[in-house]
């Protein structure tokens, strides 16, 4: 438990909002009732609910495996943009959901607010990584930077 109390903030943030929004999909995102009966569907159901749980549960073990210092195979990927990556597309198919779903219930709702909660945290481990999309453009090591090897141009 201490070693959670001592992660930064934007861990903090992507862990608890993250933990609320997997319990919050399983609640009924979908709601309708009829004559006393009602029937729902949560969250995990569609293909942008599915796509949105696999890339939360996908977050969540990134971010203890870090949290915990647990080696794993992804372990030269940029850390701060893969967090904000996910966070980004857990927040935009959680919206896309709750807007083109039928009879939208208010754990859709509270579910776009903890995916933003995990955006903001997101944001935070991005910012204090200082991972930049240039520097994953010269991770393939093709040459992308536009120089030749001796630091001269092609124009000089």
């Amino acid at each position: 438990m201490e070693q959670l109390k001592g992660l930064p903030l934007g861990r903090q943030l992507i862990l608890g909002a993250g933990v609320l929004l997997l319990i919050d999909t399983f609640l009924d995102w979908q709601q309708v009732s009829f004559l006393g009966h009602t029937a729902g569907q949560s969250a995990w159901h569609g293909f942008l609910g599915i796509v949105m749980c696999l890339a939360l549960v996908v977050l969540l073990a990134w971010t203890i495996a870090k949290a915990f210092e647990i080696k794993h195979p992804a372990e030269t990927a940029p850390d701060g943009l893969t967090s904000l990556g996910l966070t980004v597309l857990i927040v935009a198919f959680a919206l896309l959901k709750a807007l083109t779903d039928d009879a939208v219930h208010w754990p859709a709702w509270l579910g776009v607010i903890l995916a933003a909660v995990m955006t903001y945290g997101a944001w935070l481990v991005h910012s204090a990584s200082g991972d930049s999309l240039t520097a994953v453009g010269s991770m393939g090591g093709s040459g992308s930077s536009g120089g030749s090897p001796g630091g001269t141009t092609a124009d000089e």
